[in-house]
């Protein structure tokens, strides 16, 4: 590639390039002129490639203007970028960033150093602060209607430099409320589900909406594609030492038939919605060993492990690492009265054995587990597809 121009570098007339495979650039064609984002060692070869800005000239005219500030010392501290509109699922998933249309009129607040500038975006979608001092700063934005949906964590700025800070927004759809139990106290740790009362939805079709309780037992759900949909805690998933309350659906009943359905319109739309749960259900120690097919503990260097999963082949409860002691012993607490499944692993990969899932529920009579590491991963899978 012929340098034109280096706007940062010292660079011979001519330089060697090369794909790193790193991230997709422009597709580089003979006799077309290009802004060239990169680094490396001209002697050797710099990369073409590898997640930058850089592009066809035809498209750098907003990056060429930067570079001229830039290389002429005029560039201030700044910040800027564009709010754009995010779909609802699936549409999202399908249509990708050609779904993702710029808002105007979005109220783009930026706080930090003891200050705050606000700006309002264009026809575009864009926006910008400029003169900035250095620092953190933290990037919100407000439309009627509509909530923030992504925004970077911080914007770290140095003297003459730029964050891009891009933000997408969703319509404001939600639902939000309270866990009390049965004498009024705020509950927290309550996991709040939404589950869609489409039934011809698959397990991996239905949309993820749930929310953990606070200190102050308050939930909030948001971004609910709409719809019909069961609201409840635990109504999905599994109790779990983390999360002990027992299934109960919206208004407080543990059977789905004296559940209500709640309906999801369009537009933004905020519900309140009060949860009552039982008592937290006491936990149960369940004590055991894990073994081999000849009856010896496994060797800690195949590092066994344990999973415990809701009963049938889905569910599997995220929990704290169980400890296996050399002698395969191991112990763990879960809730009283709750059906679990559970199952062991060891070895390397390729090679590892499994024990039979072992169905139980914890009870302080029924707090002994024995898992027997004799099942290859190929009579593993077998037995989840029986």
């Amino acid at each position: 590639m012929n340098v034109d121009r280096a706007f940062k570098g010292n660079l011979d007339k001519t330089i060697e390039l090369f794909d790193d495979g790193m991230c997709d650039g422009p597709d580089l064609q003979i006799g077309r002129q290009y802004l060239m984002y990169t680094s490396g060692f001209p002697n050797r070869g710099v990369p073409a490639r590898g997640c930058t800005r850089s592009r066809r000239i035809e498209e750098a005219g907003e990056d060429l203007a930067f570079l001229d500030q830039y290389s002429s010392g005029k560039v201030t501290t700044h910040v800027e970028g564009t709010v754009r509109f995010r779909p609802d699922e699936p549409e999202d998933s399908l249509l990708g960033e050609a779904g993702r249309t710029p808002l105007k009129n979005v109220q783009v607040t930026l706080s930090g150093n003891g200050k705050s500038f606000r700006a309002t975006t264009t026809s575009d979608g864009s926006y910008s602060f400029m003169n900035l001092d250095p620092g953190e700063y933290a990037v919100e934005a407000d439309l009627s209607g509509y909530r923030l949906d992504w925004a970077p964590d911080s914007v770290v700025l140095v003297a003459n430099g730029c964050f891009e800070a891009n933000l997408l927004m969703m319509v404001d759809r939600r639902i939000e409320g309270s866990v009390r139990d049965g004498s009024g106290t705020p509950v927290s740790g309550a996991l709040v589900e939404m589950v869609s009362t489409n039934e011809r939805l698959k397990r991996w079709e239905q949309p993820v909406l749930l929310d953990i309780s606070d200190e102050d037992g308050h939930y909030t759900i948001d971004g609910i594609p709409p719809g019909d949909y069961y609201l409840g805690v635990n109504i999905k998933s599994t109790p779990t030492k983390e999360h002990p309350y027992a299934r109960t659906y919206y208004p407080n009943t543990p059977n789905l038939r004296e559940a209500v359905r709640i309906s999801v319109v369009t537009g933004a739309a905020v519900q309140e919605f009060d949860l009552r749960v039982p008592n937290r259900l006491p936990l149960v120690t369940i004590r055991g060993r894990v073994r081999t097919a000849d009856g010896k503990p496994p060797l800690p260097q195949d590092h066994p492990q344990i999973r415990i999963k809701g009963p049938g082949l889905y569910g599997q409860i995220e929990q704290e690492t169980i400890n296996i002691d050399v002698e395969g012993r191991f112990q763990f607490e879960l809730c009283e009265g709750i059906k679990y499944s559970a199952f062991a692993f060891s070895g390397p990969m390729g090679s590892q054995r499994y024990s039979v899932p072992v169905e139980f529920t914890p009870t302080s009579e029924n707090d002994q587990l024995v898992l027997t590491l004799d099942k290859t991963p190929e009579e593993f899978r077998e037995m989840h597809r029986r």
